[in-house]
């Protein structure tokens, strides 16, 4: 039996293999993930999604598959997160970060009837920080003036990964239902920097990584008789994540840390999604979708931490999200020689209440999505390629802030904003 070390270096080794980790758009997932094709088609995937990525996507879709595949997904992203990192009012630009997501996916028919399929794949995550962040006052101490000032980074990285197992059944012509078994599997570095009174602290929760060994999704698809139109609902069920790692805790002006390398653990969760969509043909060359995805965010009220040695300084980050919407709209167009061209929009709801703004978190505004891009097949259509492009972006320049972010400090009143541009391809082998 492999030891929970043995499972935990396995899972980081995957992790690593598929690139995992995507930018922040709203919670823990950005507005698309991976796979070219149904990113340049803003995600909008579950209604019609015939490949391997239908483990992800919606697994009734692995029924429709025209034959066996193995796809490789490439989604590098770059993301900057702006905000009042120093305090009220301030605005710090953060760092442009550079998050490699990615997606490895196969499918098999079993029979007529059956179709299996797997994948390792990025599943959500969060990326923003700030280096050289000050925090806390120089105050009068008995006639002199004492530095109560603390300089250091101000971040979040998490990284959210599956290896999923799904199998489809093709009910009839018209229907289809499937599901995945996901593992999921999380590592995260969280450094916080802010006031104590006056004077300024560094926390920081290190080389956290942990595992849940059971989640699920679960779809059905329904396509009319003569293909033109279709439907699909894909469900997924939460998961609670527990990483465990290091704790350490600074604080102006003490010159050594209060303490370091403390045993902690990082409790939240990945939430309960449900999408649903269709997608019309209007003739034999043009195809619109449209897609909403719930995403119920409101389950998570706090990332908490706890540590079996002592008492932490900051026990938890209260977020008080509220429930994300995605609302997708797309088209595709195939009327040129073995090309498909595809675009698409989406709004993404605020899942960040501006009481409960974090710079290092969703920036609490809707978000905008852009994406377009383009498709062919080789080999007399024996292997596929994907590209795509997306732009996303999200503001809100008079951000009060007041609410009580941590136990000792407030949410900061400012600016916040987010940007981030990716690139996809996907490059598909069918057998």
């Amino acid at each position: 039996m492999v030891s929970r070390q043995g499972r935990l270096f396995i899972l980081s080794s995957l992790a690593f293999a598929v690139f995992t980790g995507n930018a922040v758009a709203g919670g823990f997932e950005k507005a698309t993930m991976w796979d070219a094709k149904y990113a340049a088609l803003a995600g909008a995937a579950v209604s019609s999604v015939n490949t391997s990525s239908a483990v992800f996507y919606n697994p009734a879709g692995l029924a429709r598959i025209e034959g066996n595949d193995f796809a490789l997904n490439a989604s590098p992203t770059f993301v900057q997160t702006n905000g009042p990192a120093e305090g009220d009012k301030s605005y710090v630009k953060g760092e442009r970060n550079f998050v490699p997501n990615a997606g490895i996916t196969g499918a098999f028919r079993l029979n007529e009837k059956f179709v299996m399929g797997y994948g390792f794949y990025g599943a959500g995550g969060a990326s923003a920080s700030y280096e050289d962040v000050t925090v806390g006052s120089v105050v009068p101490i008995m006639g002199n003036m004492v530095d109560l000032r603390m300089t250091g980074e101000y971040s979040t990285d998490i990284k959210i990964m599956e290896a999923g197992l799904a199998l489809a059944y093709q009910i009839n012509d018209n229907w289809s239902i499937g599901g995945t078994y996901r593992l999921t599997y999380a590592r995260a570095d969280i450094n916080l920097a802010s006031k104590v009174g006056p004077a300024g602290a560094l926390v920081g929760y290190n080389d956290l990584s942990g595992f849940n060994t059971f989640g699920v999704r679960l779809g059905a698809m329904y396509r009319s008789d003569d293909n033109r139109w279709g439907w699909g609902l894909n469900y997924r069920s939460d998961v609670n994540i527990e990483a465990d790692g290091k704790a350490s805790f600074e604080l102006g002006p003490i010159d050594r840390p209060i303490y370091a390398g403390r045993d902690a653990t990082a409790k939240t969760a990945l939430p309960t999604q449900i999408s649903t969509g269709v997608d019309y043909s209007l003739n034999d060359d043009w195809k619109l979708f449209g897609e909403v995805t719930w995403s119920q965010y409101s389950s998570i009220e706090a990332i908490k931490f706890v540590s079996s040695e002592r008492n932490l300084a900051v026990d938890s980050i209260n977020t008080n999200w509220n429930d994300q919407w995605n609302f997708r709209f797309a088209t595709e167009y195939t009327g040129m020689d073995n090309w498909a061209l595809r675009a698409g929009y989406i709004y993404t709801t605020a899942v960040t209440p501006e009481e409960y703004a974090a710079p290092t978190f969703s920036t609490p505004a809707g978000a905008h999505t852009f994406t377009m891009g383009a498709g062919t097949t080789l080999m007399d259509d024996k292997l596929a390629l994907d590209m795509g492009a997306e732009y996303n972006l999200a503001k809100n320049d008079t951000v009060k802030g007041g609410g009580d972010l941590t136990a000792t400090s407030k949410a900061s009143s400012g600016k916040y904003d987010t940007n981030a541009w990716a690139l996809h391809a996907t490059l598909r082998y069918k057998f």
